[in-house]
């Protein structure tokens, strides 16, 4: 099952915190017409909440699939996608849909980590940092903008890793995240 988000789905938080970090209007992407992106968001997670958020709002990617706490879903909709497929996920679900989608033959094209110690959040990611750093909650939309110029550039990207502001974690989180990329031959940015 696909489905779309609005602006007024978009969580408090995110919105707030991109304002706070200077992203108000993400950059503007057009996918062309044999482009297709897919954003794959755990609804029990309010990170991947907002990141999936982000990239609809951006206008980056137009369908979102949606899966709880069971994994319901996942494998009968990562069936049907073509095109890029993005998340930002618990560990074992990016594991599980990496294999999926190997298997169907795309290729891994990004996969950062993203853990909580400390009263922070620890990233690695490639790319500048300096988004990352100045964030709290609003981390995620920071890596969506980050992970859309990574899919955009050609230039080597190099690996960073850096802390973002202190800030709790939510109970609802899992505390080790990952934002990963798969893209399927022929659709590459």
């Amino acid at each position: 099952m696909t489905w779309y988000l609005r602006r007024r789905d978009v969580l408090g938080a995110g919105a707030l915190g991109t304002a706070a970090v200077g992203l108000d209007t993400l950059a503007r992407f057009e996918p062309g017409r044999s482009r297709t992106v897919t954003v794959v968001e755990e609804s029990g997670v309010p990170e991947s909440r907002q990141f999936a958020s982000a990239l609809i709002d951006s206008g980056f990617a137009g369908e979102v699939i949606r899966i709880d706490q069971s994994l319901n879903g996942l494998l009968h909709e990562l069936e049907a996608t073509t095109g890029t497929v993005i998340g930002m996920t618990s560990d074992p679900v990016a594991m599980i849909a990496g294999q999926l989608l190997g298997e169907r033959g795309a290729h891994a094209r990004q996969f950062w980590q993203h853990h909580y110690a400390g009263g922070r959040w620890g990233h690695r990611t490639e790319g500048s940092v300096r988004l990352i750093e100045n964030t709290t909650h609003a981390w995620p939309v920071a890596i969506a903008h980050q992970l859309q110029s990574a899919i955009g550039s050609r230039s080597r990207q190099f690996p960073n890793a850096c802390t973002s502001g202190a800030c709790a974690l939510v109970v609802s989180s899992p505390g080790m995240l990952v934002s990963w990329v798969h893209e399927f031959e022929g659709y590459q940015s």
